[in-house]
C-alpha cells in the first residue's frame, strides 16, 4: 500500500482533497524525509506541476515516489470543507511592539478554542522590497514606522468568524489592543484561490 500525499498548501487541502490523503506541502517535504523513507508515495496537486517537482525531489533522496495522473485523480473519492480567510491590517505605535505582540499571542491562545477557527498567521513588516514595488534606488533596508502587521485568520464560515467577534473575552481583548494601535485597524474578508 502506498501513501497518498497532497503537496498543495494547507488551505487548498482543507478545501478539497483525496479522502485519506496526507498533506505535506511541496516546500515542507524536506522535514518529512525520515517519515517517508522506506514507504511508497503517490503524489498529487491541482495541475501536476508541484507533484512532479516533489516526485523528482523525493527520488533524489531515495524515496519511491510517483505522480498520480490527473485523469486518474478524478476517480478518487474527495472530501473537504469550507475555509475562508480574514485579513487584519494593523499599525502599532513605535516602542510598544513587544507588548503588542505579547497581547496578540494571548488572543491567539484564546482563539484556538473558538468554534469554526482553523488557524492563523501573523506577519510583521520588516522593510520594503525595491524589486516588488518598482522603486528606484539602491537596494537597502528601509525602516517601517509605525510597524505594520498583517494577521490572517482562517474560519469555516463567515458566521463562525462573526460569532468570534461577539464573544466578550474577544471584545475586551480588542479594546485592550487599541492602546497600541497608531492607525485605525481594518479587516477584509478573502476567498482563498490557492
Amino acid at each position: 500500500m502506498r501513501l497518498i500525499v497532497d503537496v498543495r498548501t494547507r488551505e487548498e487541502y482543507v478545501m478539497d482533497h483525496v479522502k485519506g490523503a496526507l498533506n505535506i506541502p511541496l516546500f515542507d517535504l524536506e522535514y518529512y524525509l525520515d517519515f517517508l523513507e522506506g514507504k511508497g508515495v503517490s503524489l498529487y496537486c491541482s495541475s501536476g506541476r508541484r507533484s512532479r517537482i516533489a516526485a523528482g525531489y523525493l527520488k533524489e533522496k531515495g524515496i519511491d515516489a510517483s505522480v498520480i495522473p490527473l485523469e486518474e485523480l478524478a476517480e478518487y473519492e474527495r472530501e473537504g470543507k469550507d475555509i475562508i480567510c480574514f485579513l487584519n491590517y494593523l499599525s502599532v505605535k513605535p516602542g510598544v511592539e513587544e507588548e503588542f505582540e505579547e497581547m496578540v499571542e494571548e488572543l491567539c491562545r484564546i482563539t484556538v478554542k473558538m468554534p469554526g477557527f482553523l488557524g492563523s498567521k501573523i506577519f510583521r513588516t520588516s522593510t520594503v522590497s525595491y524589486g516588488g514595488t518598482g522603486l528606484r534606488g539602491e537596494y537597502q533596508d528601509i525602516e517601517i514606522k509605525p510597524t505594520k502587521y498583517i494577521m490572517l485568520t482562517y474560519w469555516t464560515s463567515k458566521e463562525a468568524h462573526e460569532g468570534f467577534h461577539k464573544r466578550q473575552v474577544i471584545q475586551d481583548g480588542f479594546m485592550e489592543m487599541m492602546k497600541y494601535i497608531s492607525v485605525m485597524p481594518f479587516e477584509e474578508y478573502g476567498e482563498i484561490i490557492r
